[in-house]
């Protein structure tokens, strides 16, 4: 797992998670490949969704350090007034979607989960998350352009 990290500490945690994740599932294990393969299956995908977790952490903070260049003061009164309203406007809309919804969007979006950890969480395939997300995100720009 160092290999493929590069970092002690990432590949410790993704270790864990990975035995982790076996032994939470091994009535899974049909015996079709070795143990070592199948273990060696879990450790890669779960590397791969802490790339894909990083990719959007990267994204997000270049953002937001985009956003600050380009807003006038942070500082400044009204500039904290209108982020505090687009906030709680925001807010607002999720209130009215469905818990269905609601629990997409939050799972997604706030915290981070990939389609397939959403759909193991919330026990469906991903291809349902994925179109119930789409479909909450329609929602919810719905809600804030209006048109609801």
């Amino acid at each position: 797992m160092v290999y493929l990290t590069s970092n002690a500490s990432l590949a410790e945690d993704l270790t864990q998670e990975t035995f982790a994740f076996a032994w939470a599932n091994v009535s899974r294990y049909k015996g079709r490949a070795s143990l070592k393969t199948w273990l060696h299956q879990i450790a890669y995908h779960k590397f791969i969704d802490s790339q894909r977790k990083l990719k959007r952490h990267y994204a997000l903070m270049s953002n937001l350090r985009r956003e600050r260049r380009d807003a006038p003061e942070t500082l400044n009164p009204l500039y904290r007034l209108v982020t505090d309203e687009r906030s709680f406007l925001l807010y607002e809309a999720m209130r009215k979607l469905k818990s269905s919804e609601y629990i997409v969007i939050v799972l997604h979006y706030i915290q981070g989960l990939s389609f397939r950890e959403m759909a193991k969480v919330i026990d469906e395939p991903v291809g349902t998350s994925k179109w119930r997300t789409s479909k909450a995100l329609k929602k919810l720009k719905a809600l804030l352009t209006g048109r609801i």
